[in-house]
């Protein structure tokens, strides 16, 4: 995505993610026993990196359980759940994944709100300033709008047309356009504006055809879950950005930073216990909203019925772990 290179970046150590998990005992049983039982066995620590991996392009820190609810963050509370998912452009494609079936799946990830797809826009729409954006990435030959700009727009449309909605939390936009941060990088998948809680992503590099995606005929079945689980985990990635989580060094993890396609295939769709743990924090502490276990149980019914093969085998053995331990 972008061209630096950091060779400073080294994997953290158990006490270093012991630290970022802080201390558990003033947790709710429910809450601590997710964060800290079974933990070796069921997540991998963050790997050691290979050239060209997001960690070795962009500096990262880690954020720790304490420095996380030390800054600024989205806390559910009143009536402000409402998560809106704001389609840009054209979506008349048969390679296209579901926008119905993403919103489905990823809205378990975010107990206590809800998601709701707005009408889609086009980018005609968008003011002359943001259409000035656009350009033409000299690799793949194809369109990219500025997913700065974007996200301003979504911005201003919410002053304007939702100014009064005391249940809207996030807007997230989605666009089959490919789309970049900024001059200096040649793409992004997605990115989030904590302060204004908006969010961009793209369903363009998330398709293995890609750049040609308009020359080839309909996914295969292999390719349509492929598809279907990238564009869930930006989409979740990108939200849970929104709630003020940055990305996780510590283990394998949903939150991991992505350089490519092949390295986000090897992340998972699952929180590690840091970023479960400051997840919980975000719902306000409310134990009847972060119930962890109905939370697995819930994605874990939907990545059978999505034939998520993989994660449906982790989500039932982290909850056959912490039922077998919680009933001993």
């Amino acid at each position: 995505m972008c061209a630096s290179f950091n060779k400073l970046f080294s994997a953290p150590t158990d006490r270093e993610r012991a630290r970022a998990l802080g201390d558990t005992y003033q947790l709710p049983d429910s809450i601590r026993r997710a964060v800290t039982i079974g933990v070796d066995e069921c997540f991998l620590p963050f790997p050691i990196p290979n050239e060209g991996d997001w960690v070795t392009m962009n500096q990262e820190r880690g954020q720790t359980v304490e420095s996380f609810e030390r800054t600024k963050q989205t806390v559910l509370h009143g009536n402000r759940r409402t998560i809106y998912i704001q389609p840009i452009g054209s979506f008349d494609h048969p390679r296209v994944p579901s926008l119905k079936n993403i919103s489905e799946f990823s809205s378990h990830f975010f107990p206590g709100c809800r998601l709701e797809t707005l009408p889609q826009i086009d980018f005609t729409d968008l003011p002359k300033h943001s259409r000035a954006g656009q350009r033409i990435d000299p690799y793949t030959k194809k369109p990219q709008y500025s997913a700065t700009l974007i996200i301003d727009h979504l911005k201003k449309m919410k002053r304007r047309q939702r100014k009064n909605d005391t249940e809207e939390l996030f807007c997230i936009g989605v666009t089959m356009a490919d789309i970049y941060p900024d001059s200096s990088w040649n793409f992004v998948y997605g990115l989030a504006s904590t302060i204004d809680g908006i969010a961009i992503y793209s369903f363009a590099r998330l398709d293995p055809s890609f750049p040609d995606i308009e020359s080839v005929g309909p996914c295969t079945e292999q390719e349509r879950i492929l598809i279907l689980k990238r564009a869930i985990s930006v989409c979740v990635h990108e939200i849970i950005h929104l709630f003020g989580l940055k990305h996780c060094v510590y283990y394998l993890c949903l939150m991991n930073g992505a350089e490519t396609e092949v390295e986000m295939d090897g992340q998972p769709l699952y929180l590690c216990p840091i970023c479960l743990r400051k997840m919980y924090t975000a719902t306000g502490k409310d134990r009847k909203i972060f119930n962890v276990v109905e939370t697995y149980h819930d994605i874990l019914d939907v990545c059978q019925k999505f034939h998520f093969k993989d994660e449906a085998a982790w989500y039932e053995n982290r909850l056959n772990l912490l039922t077998m331990l919680t009933n001993e």
